[in-house]
């Protein structure tokens, strides 16, 4: 017989705490700047954009966004993402047409998302900033790999 999922609660807050230190690596200036746009291609032609949607005393709500088609099957991805500064986390709010992601789901469900559909997102958006951090090219900043060092 197949176990019940189980949220694992530890390691979804150690991904949201990892992705709010990346998020703070690509946000210079977030007090007085709403954009940043980096290049995750050497030509230029798939830019990622991080867009704040909306600042409060305790959160800012942002849109991280890839534009530029990299196959037929891909196209421009956008994650809604809420960082909460007093816990110093962030984590996926909404994707496509869906908000608010419960922690489990039961399976099979009518919208078909995965069991652990919460976690798998922000695993995603964690490895997306990763690469942002390693291999992406601010279209602002040229020495920005520089800033990457260490995540």
């Amino acid at each position: 017989m197949k176990s019940r999922y189980k949220v694992d609660l530890k390691g979804l807050q150690a991904v949201c705490g990892m992705n709010y230190a990346k998020l703070l690596r690509l946000m210079p200036g977030r007090e007085t700047r709403d954009s940043w746009d980096y290049s995750a291609s050497p030509n230029g032609v798939h830019t990622i954009t991080i867009r704040i949607l909306d600042r409060a005393p305790y959160t800012t709500t942002i849109a991280v966004e890839q534009q530029g088609n990299i196959s037929k099957w891909l196209r421009d991805l956008s994650l809604g993402v809420r960082i909460y500064h007093d816990a110093e986390m962030a984590e996926v709010v909404n994707w496509a047409q869906y908000r608010q992601f419960l922690g489990r789901y039961p399976y099979p469900n009518k919208d078909m998302h995965q069991m652990d559909e919460k976690a798998q997102l922000n695993q995603f958006l964690s490895d997306w900033l990763s690469l942002c951090i390693a291999q992406g090219h601010s279209l602002e900043y040229p020495n920005f790999t520089k800033l990457g060092e260490g995540i």
